[in-house]
């Protein structure tokens, strides 16, 4: 992965054309010939490259490698223990487009590191596109980096990643596909709901008749774009919907009929000591057609630069499927985010 933002920086660094200059003194406008207009070329169709990704497995190997104690930095590279073992192989990838309510492109699978490339998609600015990954693949099975327990294998459900793709650039690059596993957080949802009185299973959660948006955001903390590191202590607040919070243990530990079998389970506390909200939308006719969600930091810590923030997002609800956010927060001393627009090749908003 690293190799291909190195790659789509060497590209967006390059720019073509030729200048020329002349002392001679140009002829006067013609009313007969008119001017010449210059107008900028747009690409026709965009290459989409990036990496498929379970961030439960990818979170579970950090704590299984000691956390904060780890000696290997978590960063989303493709030379990393963390990510490979977290990396979905063979999951098939494609770019929904709001507009069609359809695929705007062909799907493609991701290789055995997780990486995939959607070599033509139709350019264009606005609406964006949403990376989608279908319920396929699997983690990897082969001794990766330092002996550390396996990550439970589960299947996945379809999992749109809420964030942009404008592909106002002809190469984008670094772009995260989330896959959200059938044994880890929605898992931990539906045997909370259950106990709580209404029998689910994950499956129920991708029913339209029963969700009309199920919606998991994962809060980071600042720094790299690559780091994932959890940002503990948030929460996020939505204009409709229930608001649940996820902790974890190690697999195993009771109560079996609340924790999934990756060890997630929904806590009672006020924020996340994770960073992990869940936002459940029953389906029914008081659906609003667009949901807000704003980002809470409940900590304070002038050392951190805490409270961290993130602007406020809003998306229309979505059934039939689960909306996964992985967003990394900004400091406090950066009150219009963070310093300098983003990289043209990794196609946000501008």
């Amino acid at each position: 992965m690293n190799r291909t933002i190195r790659i789509a920086t060497l590209l967006g660094g390059l720019s073509l054309g030729v200048g020329c200059a002349s002392e001679e003194i140009a002829p006067a406008e013609s009313d007969f010939f008119p001017a010449p207009q210059i107008v900028q070329a747009q690409p026709k169709t965009t290459m989409i490259s990036g990496y498929a990704w379970d961030p439960e497995a990818f979170f579970m190997n950090l704590a299984f490698c000691g956390g904060p104690a780890c000696p290997i930095p978590p960063f989303l590279l493709d030379t990393s223990p963390l990510y490979l073992r977290a990396a979905v192989q063979g999951a098939t990838i494609l770019p929904f487009d709001p507009v069609l309510g359809a695929p705007a492109a062909e799907p493609v699978v991701a290789n055995d590191s997780g990486l995939w490339t959607l070599p033509s998609v139709p350019s264009r600015d606005n609406p964006p596109y949403f990376l989608t990954a279908l319920p396929t693949g699997s983690l990897t099975t082969a001794p990766i980096g330092p002996p550390l327990p396996a990550i439970p294998q589960g299947g996945y459900v379809p999992t749109v990643t809420l964030r942009p793709v404008v592909t106002h650039n002809s190469v984008c690059a670094a772009m995260e596909a989330g896959g959200l596993s059938t044994v880890g957080i929605l898992e931990a949802v539906a045997k909370h709901l259950t106990v709580a009185g209404t029998p689910t299973t994950v499956q129920d959660l991708t029913t339209p008749a029963r969700y009309a948006n199920v919606l998991v955001f994962w809060l980071f903390q600042p720094g790299s774009p690559l780091l994932r590191v959890p940002a503990g202590g948030t929460t996020i607040e939505a204009s409709a919907g229930q608001v649940l919070h996820i902790d974890w243990a190690p697999p195993g530990v009771p109560p079996p009929e609340l924790r999934s079998t990756r060890g997630f389970i929904v806590t009672d506390a006020e924020s996340s000591p994770l960073g992990i909200s869940v936002v459940l939308l029953p389906a029914g006719a008081d659906v609003p057609p667009v949901v807000r969600y704003s980002f809470i930091d409940t900590q304070t810590d002038e050392a951190l630069s805490r409270p961290w923030w993130f602007p406020p997002i809003e998306a229309p609800p979505v059934p039939g499927l689960v909306n996964f956010s992985g967003t990394q927060l900004w400091r406090s001393d950066e009150p219009n985010g963070p310093p300098g627009p983003p990289p043209p090749w990794l196609c946000l908003p501008q």
